[in-house]
């Protein structure tokens, strides 16, 4: 019996993925109503909330032990802020298991800062300033404040002037602003010096032996102050012009935070004089559809790496292929009504690296360009060599616009997305 652990985003698409594979599941999880119709009839689903604890957990396994006849075989953390409790359930069930100084430094970042600066990984400076006035900014201009805790480049801005600063900080320490599916925010911020350079998350596992990056990704963020995420591209290590470099920094981060089992997913920069530098890590699925372009490009399965090394399995995923595979996800830069239509689109749809377009919102959606949940009505995928691929998302994101009209009219020059 595989455990997930409440499983959201990706944690979702691995549980799927496990049940149809016919592998039995338990899903403890506040989010029911989130997981489709097969996890909730092929799974066994039970309520938990993170305030019931491990403690809450054990209970649940030891229900479904009984009442099903069969031992745990893995833990898995199906979102970024149930890393501890799925490791500490690990660990007292006697299965594969981060530590639990490792699952802390890779959920709380100013942990992870401190953990980055004892062990020799390069990283930007940073200083925490917790709840209250943020006080004069205690780092040169420009600055990164984000939430210490948080996930999904909630809360997080890029400041120039003590004025950007100070409304960044009140945003984070304010005990009203919703952190969505985090049960308790510690509304503390960090505020880093900004890394300018590329960024690539690497992607990977960790299983019995030992670590294995499966995709260079390449990211594309939104214009400054905010930092959504809009594209992403997956490139096998060899096949990326900083492959040597950047699998050689997945290493290093790996073992400088003790990760001994299960996925990774590190966001790092470029530094033209530091080479990479750690912007986060993370021991989780990557989200924004990021496993399933490692698939389609490189090849390698992440969900099923995933589960083999919760259950201590060595996971072979083969050769790796030299496609590369991206997405542009296509979002609003005003606010309204989204008419149903893109306009731009189509010549993208004709190029021969062309695999789909599919929708994320429905006509007549309020859209909200400042909002990451509220702000894409599509994306589009692409297959092929990477310098192209490259291209085609960039281009998306220069050239298509959401065609938005408050009163419901639509752009009859668009196409529909």
């Amino acid at each position: 019996m595989l455990i997930v652990v409440q499983p959201l985003s990706a944690g979702i698409r691995l549980t799927a993925r496990m049940v149809a594979a016919g592998v039995p599941c338990l899903v403890p999880t506040q989010f029911p109503e989130l997981l489709p119709p097969e996890v909730r009839s092929g799974a066994t689903v039970v309520d938990w909330h993170p305030d019931a604890g491990v403690a809450g957990l054990i209970g649940l396994v030891e229900k479904a032990v009984a009442d099903a006849g069969t031992a745990p075989t893995g833990v898995i953390a199906g979102f970024e802020y149930a890393v501890p409790e799925a490791a500490e359930l690990a660990r007292t069930l006697g299965l594969p298991a981060l530590g639990a100084g490792a699952a802390e430094a890779v959920r709380q970042k100013d942990v992870m800062r401190r953990r980055c600066e004892e062990r020799g990984v390069a990283v930007p400076r940073s200083v925490v300033v917790g709840p209250g006035t943020a006080g004069p900014c205690p780092l040169p201009f420009p600055v990164v404040v984000k939430p210490v805790d948080c996930g999904g480049s909630l809360m997080v801005s890029l400041c120039h002037d003590q004025e950007e600063y100070a409304r960044a900080c009140a945003v984070v320490h304010d005990p009203g602003e919703d952190v969505l599916f985090h049960p308790n925010p510690r509304r503390t911020a960090l505020v880093e010096e900004y890394v300018e350079g590329p960024e690539f998350s690497l992607d990977g596992w960790v299983d019995a032996n030992g670590p294995h990056l499966a995709s260079v990704t390449t990211k594309f963020l939104s214009a400054p102050p905010d930092f959504f995420e809009m594209g992403h591209i997956a490139t096998a290590p060899e096949r990326s012009p900083h492959g040597d470099v950047l699998e050689r920094f997945a290493r290093e981060v790996v073992a400088a935070f003790d990760l001994t089992v299960g996925p990774f997913h590190i966001e790092t920069r470029i530094d033209r004089d530091r080479g990479p530098v750690l912007i986060e890590v993370g021991a989780r699925l990557a989200g924004d559809n990021i496993p399933e372009l490692v698939l389609a490009g490189p090849g390698v399965d992440l969900c099923a790496a995933t589960a083999d090394a919760a259950r201590g399995v060595r996971h072979d995923p083969g050769a790796l292929s030299p496609v590369s595979a991206g997405l542009a996800f296509v979002t609003t830069d005003r606010p309204g009504t989204f008419a149903g239509t893109l306009t731009g689109i189509g010549p993208f749809t004709r190029a021969a690296e062309f695999r789909g377009l599919l929708p994320e919102a429905e006509p007549g959606t309020v859209l909200d360009p400042g909002d990451i949940f509220s702000n894409r009505v599509a994306r589009i995928h692409f297959e092929g060599d990477l310098d192209r691929v490259e291209h085609l998302v960039a281009s998306v994101l220069a050239d298509v616009r959401v065609d938005v009209d408050s009163v419901g009219h639509q752009d009859k020059e668009g196409v529909r997305a």
